[in-house]
């Protein structure tokens, strides 16, 4: 694996290798990590800027808030219709079962 570099300010350095060091990994590796998070999440890192936790928290809260609702109406809805659907074939195919069962004891009780 060739080597990159890559231009920080002193102070960014700094907490690189803190941060790193706090969740014992090396820097190189830390920052791979943290590439593949921000891709894996799609956070925008300088849309954190600013922003205390509890603004991030609640940006974060509409992101599930959303994909539940969306897995609500795509997936869960539809789910619903359908068994709907076929509970109520099934209670009609049901009762033609019991009428036919019942025509035919009928037959049987007169054929005695």
């Amino acid at each position: 694996m060739r080597k990159k570099s890559v231009i920080i300010s002193e102070r960014s350095h700094r907490e690189l290798k803190k941060l790193a060091s706090e969740h014992n990994r090396g820097v190189g590796k830390f920052t791979e990590e943290m590439i593949h998070y921000f891709q894996k999440t799609g956070t925008d890192p300088q849309a954190i800027k600013g922003k205390n936790a509890f603004e991030m928290i609640k940006v974060v809260d509409r992101r599930i808030v959303s994909f539940f609702k969306t897995q609500e109406s795509e997936i869960l809805y539809p789910i619903q219709k359908q068994l709907l659907k076929n509970g109520q074939r099934t209670e009609t195919l049901f009762n033609k079962l019991i009428d036919e069962l019942n025509r035919i004891f009928e037959q049987i009780r007169m054929g005695r």
